[in-house]
């Protein structure tokens, strides 16, 4: 009956017959198996609230072996351990005055519970392989513990194939993927889909979507434009089947490249035109079109009005030069007033 409702060949674990009591141990064979798990969630509780990480270690085992189907008890103790606990000795190891023991802290300790933490996620995602939340915790671990990027997608994808995943999981496995060097194209393929289905479905584009999908797309453009010749890159736009993509690489090898102002703006022109194009390549020409003294003030007057109607394009390095756009010409008119 165990093995048909997914616990395998179940048992308790020997650390965890160890920690439990003769009595205890037989009522978990029994019917009181969930009873004991309580009971020794509780005790893990206490133990916690003493902050003593050991005996909460301890008895998230017992509560783990004896209900391993149950994530929460999984869920928890990885959050005691790679958080809490953690938590704990990094601020510990902050205030004491005692440097020997604040490097055992930081070198020691903080790294054993955080591994412990991961250890525990891992296990429960074993278990409860059709729930989300556990790869989930994973995931988290390795992103905002061990900052990385690429397991951490690993695990949010892992997640995200889950039937009760929520479509965050998705979107941060986007995220994390993007930030993985050497996987840009696979990236841009997860990211561009993820925008396109959003922005022309009914959710609503995150912040972060947008930045990642500008920042893969100008990698990708600036990959072909120092790699491909002028040509290449005018027979790619002139080809059956063309998109605003290609012609953004042309229009970063004549930015880059070529120094060719004039060139690029009109091949931008041409971009914005394209109703599949990023909202972004609309600031982009505004930006282009400001560098030349004859259009800085219509330019300007179009910046103002895009920043107001999608302040969400702007990126912090545009609304410096916008700012300094704006000083610029605020200065000169000035002048002409004196």
């Amino acid at each position: 009956m165990l093995k048909e409702q997914g616990f395998r060949d179940w048992s308790p674990s020997m650390s965890a017959r160890e920690q439990l009591t003769q009595a205890s141990f037989v009522g978990s064979i029994g019917g009181f198996r969930s009873l004991i798990a309580s009971i020794y969630d509780l005790r893990a509780h206490q133990a916690f609230r003493d902050k003593d990480w050991a005996s909460v270690e301890k008895f998230r085992a017992v509560t783990t072996s004896l209900q391993p189907r149950f994530a929460k008890h999984w869920d928890i103790a990885a959050w005691d351990m790679a958080w809490n606990a953690y938590a704990y000795y990094r601020n510990k190891s902050e205030w004491t005055e005692d440097v020997v023991e604040s490097w055992q802290m930081k070198n020691i300790l903080m790294p054993r519970y955080l591994q412990k933490g991961l250890d525990f996620a891992k296990q429960g995602a074993e278990w409860v392989p059709e729930s989300y939340r556990l790869a989930m915790v994973v995931a988290d671990i390795y992103s905002q513990k061990y900052d990385d990027p690429e397991l951490a997608s690993e695990w949010y994808l892992k997640s995200s194939q889950a039937d009760d995943a929520p479509p965050y999981i998705y979107r941060a496995y986007a995220t994390h993927l993007a930030r993985c060097k050497g996987k840009e194209e696979e990236a841009y393929k997860v990211t561009s889909s993820l925008y396109r289905t959003t922005r022309f479905g009914t959710r609503a584009l995150t912040l972060t979507v947008r930045r990642d999908m500008e920042r893969l797309e100008d990698h990708i453009a600036l990959k072909a434009a120092r790699s491909m010749s002028l040509e290449q890159l005018q027979n790619a736009t002139d080809s059956d089947g063309s998109t605003y993509l290609d012609y953004a690489k042309l229009g970063m090898h004549l930015l880059e490249v070529k120094k060719d102002l004039s060139g690029a703006v009109e091949v931008y022109r041409k971009i914005v035109e394209d109703k599949n194009a990023p909202h972004f390549y609309s600031r982009r020409l505004l930006m282009l079109l400001a560098r030349d003294p004859l259009n800085q003030k219509q330019a300007y007057e179009d910046l103002k009005k895009l920043l107001k109607k999608s302040p969400e394009i702007f990126r912090r390095q545009d609304l410096i030069e916008f700012t300094k756009l704006e000083t610029s010409l605020n200065a000169s008119g000035n002048t002409r007033k004196e």
